[in-house]
């Protein structure tokens, strides 16, 4: 058998195709698109240069670049506006550190920054819960059933359990100083949470590493007293 004869109009269809094989590798949003919009359009200069009719393959390429150029502008937008956000950096310092670009812009979407004087009451004992609060500069505490349980600081998160299993607080919640926390509407983050996958990874790990981390100084002040 002789030499496969090197083509150089397949060229841009080798390169197009090992582009898009890395989009599909790709854990970052952002350059997960930008590699495939590389990759389709090159797919489109292959179509061009092999002949044939090939207007079928490279109607759809336009359409799925389209597309994603389309999420990457939200994307782009999104980092824009979390940049111009004040106090962003309080957030990236604490419990949403590992949080992306995209992430981050999207959970601010259901909150605002509130400033909370000392005496605030941000849950009632048995009363249904409306916000999830999360403190960044300050402190609370944890009132139940008459007893002081814990004290909140930052990054601490309140509201978290009613978050997670939809119930009543557990316990009252008082800002003890004044405290500056980023607040979220109850039902606006569910519905973030349920219609983006994105979000509710983040927001339920780091919701499950508050709780976990709350049990762990319960179960360790229950055994010191013992």
């Amino acid at each position: 058998m002789g030499d496969i004869p090197f083509i150089w109009a397949d060229v841009p269809g080798h390169v197009s195709y090992v582009l898009i094989a890395i989009s599909y590798w790709l854990t970052n949003i952002y350059w997960l698109r930008v590699t495939a919009v590389l990759g389709l359009s090159l797919e489109i200069v292959y179509f061009q240069m092999s002949g044939g009719a090939m207007h079928a393959g490279i109607g759809w390429d336009v359409v799925f670049i389209a597309i994603n150029l389309y999420q990457i502008y939200w994307l782009v937008d999104e980092r824009r506006k979390l940049k111009l956000m004040k106090d962003a950096h309080l957030l990236r310092q604490g419990v949403f550190a590992g949080f992306t670009d995209a992430q981050l812009a999207r959970l601010v979407k259901a909150g605002t920054w509130r400033q909370l004087d000392a005496g605030t009451i941000l849950t009632h004992q048995g009363k249904p819960v409306e916000e999830l609060v999360l403190i960044c500069e300050g402190q609370a505490i944890v009132d139940a059933s008459g007893s002081v349980v814990a004290h909140l600081r930052d990054g601490a998160f309140v509201g978290e359990m009613a978050f997670v299993s939809g119930n009543p607080a557990s316990a009252t919640v008082i800002v003890e100083q004044p405290t500056r926390a980023f607040v979220f509407d109850m039902e606006r983050l569910r519905k973030l949470v349920q219609t983006d996958d994105l979000v509710a990874v983040a927001i339920h790990r780091v919701v499950g590493r508050d709780l976990a981390q709350k049990l762990k100084v319960r179960n360790d002040e229950k055994t010191a007293a013992a």
